[in-house]
C-alpha cells in the first residue's frame, strides 16, 4: 500500500513539472512574439530618415501701412492722436491691443513710419507735419513692430534735427530703420532678412542705378531680400505706371518681396517672376487723419522656407487680415482692429478685385 502511494505521487510530480514547462514555452512564445512585434513598428529618433525637411527654416513676415503716432498741431485737440493717448492714460498698448499677437508670432514686423519722434519746434514749410512725442516709440516695442521705414514725405517733416531725434529715440528703443541711406538686417534662426527702403516719385536713372547696387550689396549680405517703397498718388487705387515699373525693376534686379505705402488707400497686389508686388497697403495706426473716409486696410503676410544651405527653396502664398484702421465707424481712433464676417469676405474681394487689374 506505501509503495502504491508513493508511485502515486511520483506520477502526480511528473505531470505537474510537465504542465508547467508546456504553458512556459508557450507563454515565451508570445512574449517573443510580440517583442517581434513591436521591433518591426519601432523607429528610432536617432535614424530619422527625414532629415533634410527638419532642418528647413521658416521665416514669416508681417508689413502694415502709414503709420502716423501724432498729429499736425494744426488739428487742435478733439480727436486727435494724441488726446486719444491721453483719453486712455498713457497707454501705450491701447492702440494695437487688437493686432499684436500677430506681430508677436512673426519673425519680422516692419510699417512705414510716417511722421517724426522730436520735441523739435522749426517747421518744414509744408501743409502738414506730423511729430509725436518721443515716448509714443513704446507703441512700436509694446505693438510687436520691428522695423520702420524712413523714406516717405513726412520724415523731414522738422527738419535735420526733427529726422535726426527720429532715429535716436528708434536705435534707443531697439526699433530697425531703413531708407534714406540706412539699411536694416535682421537675423533670425540664422537667416539673415535684409530690408531696403525709398521713395518712388519718379524712376531717374540715378535711382534705378542705386536699387541695383543697393540689392546686389543686400543679397551678399542677406539670404532674403525685402524691398520697401512709398510711392503712388493719395487716394488712388490703382498703381500708376511708374510703381509698376519700379516694383518690377526691383524684383528683377533680385527682391524677395516688395511693399508699397503712400496712397493712404489699398491697391492691388501683383505676382511677378514669382515674387509679390505689394502697391500699397493703405493706412494702419494713422495719426495724419481723425477721420478718413475709407478705413479699409490689411496686414500682408508671407512665409519664406530656406534649406540647411540657408537658401531659399520655397515661397508660400500670401496669407492677408483685413482690418479697420478704426475700431469705430464715425471717426479714427487709431486702433486698428482685425475685420470678420462680411466685412473680411468684403475686403477681401475688394483686394481681389484691384489685384485683377494688374
Amino acid at each position: 500500500m506505501r509503495k502504491f502511494i508513493v508511485s502515486l505521487l511520483i506520477m502526480i510530480i511528473a505531470f505537474v513539472i510537465s504542465y508547467e514547462m508546456t504553458v512556459g514555452k508557450s507563454n515565451a512564445a508570445k512574449e517573443a512574439s510580440k517583442l517581434k512585434s513591436s521591433k518591426s513598428s519601432y523607429s528610432s529618433p536617432l535614424l530619422n530618415n527625414d532629415k533634410d525637411r527638419n532642418s528647413d527654416v521658416e521665416i514669416t513676415i508681417s508689413a502694415a501701412g502709414d503709420t502716423t503716432l501724432g498729429s499736425d498741431e494744426s488739428f487742435g485737440d478733439e480727436y486727435t492722436f494724441d488726446s486719444e493717448f491721453k483719453n486712455h492714460n498713457g497707454d501705450y498698448g491701447y492702440f494695437t491691443q487688437n493686432v499684436k499677437d500677430i506681430f508677436k508670432k512673426d519673425d519680422l514686423t516692419i510699417v512705414n513710419l510716417e511722421g517724426t519722434f522730436t520735441n523739435a519746434v522749426k517747421e518744414a514749410d509744408k501743409e502738414y507735419r506730423f511729430k509725436g512725442n518721443p515716448l509714443y516709440v513704446n507703441i512700436l516695442k509694446d505693438g510687436g513692430i520691428d522695423a520702420v521705414n524712413l523714406a516717405n514725405n513726412h520724415s523731414f517733416d522738422y527738419g535735420r534735427q526733427g529726422f535726426d531725434d527720429t532715429v535716436y529715440t528708434l536705435r534707443k528703443a531697439g526699433i530697425g530703420y531703413f531708407g534714406y541711406g540706412y539699411k536694416y538686417i535682421k537675423d533670425v534662426n540664422g537667416i539673415k532678412v535684409g530690408v531696403l527702403g525709398y521713395t518712388g516719385w519718379s524712376f531717374p536713372n540715378d535711382l534705378k542705378k542705386q536699387i541695383s547696387e543697393d540689392i546686389q550689396d543686400m543679397k551678399k549680405q542677406a539670404n532674403l531680400v525685402i524691398v520697401c517703397f512709398h510711392w503712388g498718388d493719395e487716394g488712388k487705387y490703382y498703381p500708376n505706371k511708374t510703381q509698376v515699373a519700379i516694383g518690377r525693376y526691383a524684383v528683377d534686379e533680385g527682391a524677395d518681396l516688395v511693399l508699397g505705402t503712400h496712397p493712404h488707400v489699398i491697391e492691388g497686389i501683383e505676382k511677378y517672376n514669382g515674387r509679390y508686388i505689394v502697391y500699397s497697403l493703405g493706412n494702419f495706426i494713422f495719426g495724419g487723419n481723425r477721420n478718413p473716409s475709407d478705413k479699409d486696410a490689411f496686414i500682408f503676410q508671407q512665409t519664406f522656407t530656406f534649406d540647411e544651405t540657408k537658401s531659399l527653396i520655397e515661397s508660400s502664398n500670401m496669407n492677408l487680415i483685413p482690418i479697420s484702421i478704426s475700431s469705430v465707424k464715425e471717426r479714427n481712433d487709431f486702433r486698428p482692429v482685425i475685420l470678420e464676417g462680411s466685412e473680411k469676405d468684403r475686403v477681401l474681394k475688394k483686394i481681389d478685385d484691384l489685384s485683377r487689374s494688374l
